[in-house]
């Protein structure tokens, strides 16, 4: 005896409930990925930090840091004398304000000069790694074959947090080839250079064989 099979295939009922729902999908519009996101409003926090390829076939990046070197010192310090000197002149010997007006403006002059003073001095730079040398400000050029294995590294100069540099050893010489001052105290530029330049240099020289000469 034998048992006959009948394959039944399965059914599918639509809710008449869901017609709505169906509707309302249709009638939504699909949204893409530029307008969920859209790139015209976006604001980059690269703020003048560039990273790009040269016809030469390297890595090139542009960045900005603060000037911190003893000629804008010695600018400071001329503008903050000047301030002082024009300012309580024209404040104390020209003007007709009463004497204790008059320090009072004196004082709101100074302040405001201190204020304008303080803010950061920007420095454009530029440092390109190419297969067998490393170029800072396009005028300075480091080979590869001096450098070796002593890659340049981010440090802090002078104990200051806010002063970094990227040095090393070229040859038998300690260079600081680069500085990175921050900006301000959200400024993580120089972190994100070093891991450029790290990344750059095992791109660039980490898989070459640089034969060194032997010193007898």
């Amino acid at each position: 005896m034998s048992d006959q099979l009948r394959f039944v295939p399965p059914g599918v009922d639509f809710d008449p409930r869901l017609v709505n729902e169906l509707a309302r999908l249709e009638a939504t519009p699909p949204t893409v990925d530029g307008e969920a996101y859209p790139v015209a409003d976006r604001r980059s926090p690269f703020r003048g930090y560039v990273r790009m390829l040269t016809p030469e076939g390297g890595i090139l990046i542009l960045y900005r840091d603060q000037n911190r070197g003893l000629l804008v010192k010695i600018l400071r310090v001329i503008a903050w004398i000047f301030a002082g000197g024009l300012g309580g002149w024209l404040i104390f010997f020209v003007s007709s304000l009463a004497g204790l007006q008059s320090l009072l403006a004196f004082a709101l002059l100074m302040f405001v000069a201190w204020l304008i003073l303080r803010l950061p001095v920007e420095a454009s730079h530029s440092v390109e790694i190419r297969p067998d040398a490393m170029i800072v400000d396009g005028e300075d050029v480091f080979y590869a074959e001096d450098i070796g294995d002593n890659w340049p590294e981010l440090q802090v100069k002078d104990g200051d947090p806010e002063r970094m540099v990227i040095s090393g050893i070229s040859g038998t010489r300690f260079i600081e080839y680069m500085t990175v001052n921050r900006l301000d105290e959200c400024d993580r530029t120089a972190e994100v250079l070093a891991a450029d330049l790290k990344a750059a240099m095992e791109q660039m020289w980490g898989r070459r064989e640089v034969t060194f000469p032997t010193a007898f």
